[in-house]
């Protein structure tokens, strides 16, 4: 039976959040058909949204990448444009709270193809603005003098996300305080991110 679409919540919204549920859970991208059954709509009306798996992936990690890029415009709107160090801390702890928040999310764009990323100009978009703000803010380190003079900023960039996803991955599957005693998951994630960028920006050098 099609259950009844609350107020203010249409397919589009409720076929993102099914599958981003069904891919938290398994792993893997469910059939169309799957998500129709889950969200409790016929399937020829959720593929009058999406015609098809790819449409409804692509969609998803949108929304992702969306909550992720506003929760780091929010947080660097909150620090001086003139401390380079605390402004990338701030991204760092503001990813560590994307994926407290929304876990669901976070593991959906760790499994997320290239191919899709790739193929998705949207995806793209939300990808390379938030690569351009780390950037500026590295370059903007780099004037006074905090980071080396032969450093690659683009490395670094990269180096950083992988970190990173490996710390908030750890720290979801609670398997962070243990190498962090005295401190929460959460807490130990916070800690080894900022070490991560002192280190790099020789902070107190």
């Amino acid at each position: 039976m099609t259950a009844t679409l609350r107020p203010g919540i249409n397919i589009y919204t409720r076929a993102i959040d099914g599958v981003t549920g069904m891919m938290a859970a398994t792993g893997a991208a469910p059939p169309l058909r799957d998500v129709a059954r889950e969200i409790a709509v016929p399937l020829d009306q959720l593929r009058r949204v999406f015609p098809d798996e790819c449409a409804l992936l692509a969609a998803m990690a949108e929304n992702a990448m969306l909550l992720l890029h506003h929760t780091f415009i929010e947080v660097i709107t909150r620090v001086d444009p003139d401390d380079p160090v605390a402004q990338f801390t701030a991204l760092a702890d503001a990813y560590v709270e994307w994926g407290v928040r929304y876990p669901r999310e976070f593991r959906v764009i760790g499994q997320m193809p290239a191919s899709i990323f790739e193929a998705n100009a949207q995806l793209l978009r939300y990808e390379q603005s938030i690569h351009e703000l780390m950037l500026k803010i590295l370059q903007r380190g780099r004037e006074l003098g905090l980071v080396s003079a032969g450093g690659d900023l683009q490395t670094f960039i990269s180096l950083a996300h992988t970190y990173a996803y490996g710390v908030v991955s750890k720290m979801l599957m609670g398997d962070l305080a243990r190498w962090n005693p005295g401190m929460t998951d959460r807490e130990a994630a916070r800690h080894n991110l900022h070490v991560f960028i002192q280190q790099f920006l020789r902070v107190g050098a």
